[in-house]
């Protein structure tokens, strides 16, 4: 268990925390010289259970809040700290407020100095307290007078202390592990020791773990779990980890860094939250309003984009995106607390909901269900929401990741929600309900009989006309996967970039459809590099510009592929050099290829393979970054006989 202490400067936190633990958390000189706390203090005892107690003692004073605010965001315990002779003061609370917006609901009160004190006093400072408390998270708390001078009452906070530990569930390993670092020092003969609480999973001696938000990898050389040195760090424990790794001496790390598994690295800038406005803040919350973020351990500066984009009013609720100046990092279920630019005041706080947010759109009917969906309490509730709530799909690999799930609670989920798993190129795991996925195959398949019954004369319309024809703006990962399966079942072909049903046939002008069937027969003959205009004129006896023309009408129906001004292919050509550049990209060990391997697999010489190129990146089966190409997630140009294992990525 974590206990931390809250409340107001001078009430005696420090000398709670030495009698219960025989340890003076006050560390720096100046704490000493001063007689107050300016930083977290740690502390362990042994109060019985198969774990020491960890005690993490904040400062009281208003200018240390943010150090407050570090030692808080993590704990299991709240020991709130009231002098009798002074009761309830303002950064008592405001420490009390901050722990019901981080959600903190077990604690204790200690009642201290009642040495200095008259019974009356003692009796009107529990009133007060009654009072204060009433209504926040700490109402109707046990209270406990002490007098850490002569020991009163300090045998009967520690046992009771003994017994909540006692009583609390330990906190299941679940999720990949996530430490909130507090403190980081270097030990002569050892090196790095990073240390905080751990907010979930579990990390082993020696094994690979990354600081984040920067992704940089360490190793574990040792560790200490609530004081004492373990094989293991887990979830509700504050531990010291020894980190080695190559590029350490690089590393600046803070407080407020991460570190955490590899799966759990997700750095972001737009975090969508719910956020609560204190009933006593200074006034409404406008939208865009500037911040200071406290999440985890860290703080930095932020903006709250409202997601109605109007102001939220004291005591109200509302739904927004927290726009950092720089990433962070941030998972669903994480709890944070905003205050004012100045850091003079608390203004409320909230839940992360979702910490990949939208750029555009946050406050579309589609978001709000969205977001409203990832209110539900646990994992499987809210992605079947989230699948009735988004016809288009939902990110799954990014859901599993917002969620922290691990690789076993991920097969778990997969498995218990109804759903159509695929994966695209681009986007990586999408799922989709299995009812919008027949929906959606069946548009397409209706749009595209009702291209062919409109255009008999066309071959069928690209994947970009039929998703318009659809119904839909673009081309979407979803889109693309029922494609992929409708060609694997052979109920459409892909011929070049034109889509059709498999017993459609081109209805053509006599003359066009003659014209045809001999430019046919000098483009297969010429294989992969088909003969330009001026050519196929002279092989035809025809004038060039009337042939053109003729060419660009036929290729208007699909039957013809122009990629350049003066050259034709045979969508059956396409066809093989997108195989040709899929093949290619899958020898590739990042999945690209550049113009000089193209050349050389495919025989077609440079400019030709240019020209190729170029057009396979204008049709959207390729993507052109820095002198190379990777496939995008365009439908695959597979015959329909070889379409099947073109489908076998997909998670039925």
């Amino acid at each position: 268990m974590i206990v931390a202490t809250a409340g107001h400067v001078d009430h005696g936190k420090t000398s709670l925390v030495r009698a219960l633990t025989g340890v003076d958390t006050d560390r720096l000189e100046e704490e000493r010289r001063r007689g107050m706390s300016i930083d977290l203090g740690f502390a362990y005892a042994d109060l019985g259970g198969a774990l020491p107690v960890g005690f993490v003692d904040v400062p009281g004073h208003e200018r240390f809040l943010r150090n407050m605010l570090a030692g808080v965001a993590a704990i299991d315990f709240a020991l709130l700290v009231v002098a009798a002779d002074d009761g309830p003061m303002p950064q008592t609370l405001e420490h009390v407020a901050i722990l019901g917006l981080l959600g903190v609901r077990r604690g204790a009160v200690a009642l201290t100095k009642v040495d200095r004190v008259s019974p009356q006093r003692l009796e009107q400072a529990r009133a007060e307290i009654d009072a204060a408390l009433a209504g926040g998270p700490l109402a109707g708390a046990p209270l406990f007078p002490v007098a850490t001078p002569t020991g009163e009452g300090v045998a009967q906070l520690r046992a009771h202390l003994a017994a909540e530990d006692g009583a609390r569930a330990a906190r299941p390993p679940s999720g990949n592990f996530r430490l909130s670092i507090d403190r980081s020092f270097t030990l002569a003969g050892a090196g790095l020791v990073v240390t905080g609480a751990v907010f979930s999973g579990r990390a082993e001696l020696g094994e690979s773990l990354l600081l984040s938000p920067r992704g940089i990898e360490v190793r574990v050389r040792a560790i200490h779990a609530q004081g004492r040195p373990a094989g293991a760090a887990s979830a509700g424990q504050r531990c010291a980890l020894n980190l080695a790794g190559a590029d350490l001496r690089k590393a600046e790390i803070s407080r407020g860094d991460w570190l955490v598994a590899p799966r759990a690295h997700a750095p972001t800038d737009r975090i969508d939250v719910r956020v609560d406005l204190l009933a006593d803040a200074p006034g409404p919350l406008p939208h865009w309003a500037p911040v200071q973020l406290h999440l985890g351990s860290g703080v930095c500066n932020a903006r709250v984009a409202l997601a109605d984009g109007r102001s939220l009013h004291p005591g109200e609720r509302a739904l927004a995106q927290l726009v950092p100046e720089a990433p962070l990092c941030a998972l669903r279920g994480d709890r944070f607390v905003i205050r004012d630019p100045a850091a003079r005041r608390t203004l409320g706080g909230g839940l992360v909901l979702d910490p990949f947010g939208v750029q555009r759109g946050r406050g579309s009917p589609a978001r709000i269900a969205a977001l409203r969906a990832m209110e539900r309490e646990e994992p499987h509730e809210a992605l079947g929401a989230l699948l009735a709530a988004t016809p288009e799909g939902v990110r799954l690999d990014r859901f599993e990741r917002a969620w922290n799930l691990d690789g076993d609670e991920a097969a778990r989920l997969a498995a218990g929600v109804p759903m159509q798993r695929f994966r695209d190129a681009d986007a990586g795991e999408w799922a989709l309900a299995p009812a919008a996925w027949e929906a959606l195959r069946a548009r397409q398949l209706e749009a595209l009989d009702a291209s062919h019954a409109r255009h008999p004369e066309r071959l069928g319309p690209t994947e970009a006309a039929l998703a318009a024809e659809a119904g839909l703006r673009r081309p979407t990962p979803a889109s693309r996967a029922a494609l992929r399966s409708l060609l694997a079942e052979s109920a459409l072909v892909r011929d070049g970039p034109s889509l059709r049903r498999p017993g459609h046939v081109p209805k053509l002008p006599p003359e066009d459809a003659a014209l045809l069937t001999r430019v046919r027969e000098l483009l297969a003959g010429a294989g992969l590099r088909p003969p330009i205009v001026g050519e196929l004129a002279a092989s035809l006896g025809a004038e060039r510009a009337a042939l053109l023309e003729s060419l660009d009408r036929i290729a208007r129906t699909g039957q013809l592929v122009r990629i350049a001004p003066n050259r034709f292919f045979l969508p059956a050509t396409i066809n093989a050099l997108v195989e040709t550049a899929r093949t290619l990209s899958a020898e590739s060990a990042d999945g690209s290829f550049d113009a000089a391997a193209f050349r050389d697999r495919s025989g077609i010489g440079r400019n030709l393979t240019i020209e190729v190129l170029e057009y396979l990146d204008r049709s959207g089966f390729t993507r052109f970054t820095r002198n190379r190409r990777w496939m995008t997630g365009a439908v695959p140009p597979r015959p329909p006989a070889q379409a099947a294992g073109a489908c076998s990525g997909l998670d039925q």
